[in-house]
């Protein structure tokens, strides 16, 4: 028997095989050229990507005025809606969208010809001066500091915070390097001055609370759900120092004095519902209810249309004090002549000096 000789491949089968050959050399070249090419959206995260496009003719304007700054667009400008706020702020969305969010502005500055630094800014409608205020006190930081220059701003290291009208504003910087934070500085004064100026810069609720103890800086506004209890809404609060005692007293103006009377009694019922008993010696104070929830004391009461009180007090003296100052600071705003919120504030402090 003669042995099997290997068939020849045939045409079609040499033509096959060198076309299969010829796309797996195609494939390999076209791997290895994409190894030695940078994405385009890499590229355009560089910052001088950023600064060149930002520099260009067909970018849009600016969203603040960067005159006499010395800074320039580092990147085009973006904007959010509240259907899309998450994918900027993911994880404090909720805190913005529950005090009327309205819409987000950003975009990076940086100082002219420079590539190391930048502040990014955040421009937030909150559609009302009380929304706006109210998501900047509730995020104010224990480190903080007042700034010197701007009423109704505070600094950090490396940022600045504010609030304008309906605006609420952020300036983030690179660093805390004092050129770039006078920058920062520069743009909000621009900023507040084209936006209302002083005017609009007042936070609102500023003459709901008595002088006498009251906290620097320490005043915020609550615009649901206050201390856990669905009906207690647009609730200012206010940090007091008494006799060496921390406090907090809380102020809410309400439609009117059925509908205050109403809150405070709905809310003094809603914390004997779940424990809380009456005190044994509340304040001398018309009308004001103490209660005792566990170790601490809240104290509840109406005045005229306003609802106020003292929250979570670890003292009964001294927020017996406070409810009594509060009572009577109240009942001058709804009196048939009030004096204005600065004799108020006058009369309060001769009174904590006799």
């Amino acid at each position: 028997m003669k042995p099997a000789v290997p068939k020849k491949p045939g045409k079609i089968e040499t033509r096959l095989s060198m076309a299969v050959l010829a796309v797996l050399v195609a494939i390999g070249v076209g791997v290895a050229l994409r190894q030695f090419r940078i994405s385009a959206a890499v590229l355009a995260l560089r910052p001088e990507s950023l600064h060149e496009e930002a520099g260009s003719p067909a970018d849009q304007a600016p969203i603040i005025d960067l005159k006499e700054s010395g800074m320039v667009p580092f990147s085009p400008p973006e904007h959010f809606t509240p259907d899309t706020l998450y994918e900027k702020i993911d994880g404090r969305a909720d805190l913005y969208l529950g005090a009327g969010f309205v819409s987000l502005a950003t975009q990076r500055f940086a100082p002219d010809h420079a590539r190391d630094r930048w502040v990014e800014v955040f421009v937030y409608d909150m559609g009302r001066p009380q929304n706006a205020f109210s998501v900047f006190s509730m995020q104010r930081r224990e480190t903080a500091r007042t700034d010197r220059q701007l009423p109704n701003a505070y600094r950090t290291e490396n940022a600045l915070f504010m609030t304008r009208g309906p605006y609420y504003l952020e300036w983030i910087g690179t660093d805390g390097a004092p050129v770039l934070q006078e920058q920062i500085g520069i743009l909000a004064r621009r900023f507040s001055d084209t936006h209302g100026g002083a005017d609009a810069a007042v936070a609102p609720g500023a003459s709901l609370f008595p002088d006498a103890g009251l906290s620097p800086d320490s005043r915020q506004l609550i615009t649901a759900n206050a201390f856990g209890y669905e009906q207690l809404d647009n609730i200012h609060t206010a940090g007091y120092l008494i006799h060496g005692v921390h406090l907090t007293a809380f102020v809410s103006e309400r439609k009117n004095a059925d509908a205050a009377t109403a809150l405070a009694d709905s809310y003094r019922q809603t914390l004997l519902a779940y424990g809380a008993d009456a005190a044994s010696a509340p304040p001398a104070v018309d009308g004001v209810a103490m209660l005792q929830v566990f170790d601490t004391m809240e104290i509840v009461f109406s005045r005229g249309s306003y609802l106020a009180g003292v929250h979570e007090a670890t003292d009964a003296t001294a927020a017996a004090i406070l409810a009594q100052r509060l009572a009577e600071h109240l009942e001058g705003l709804t009196g048939p002549h009030a004096p204005p919120p600065q004799e108020i504030g006058e009369a309060e402090e001769n009174k904590e000096q006799q």
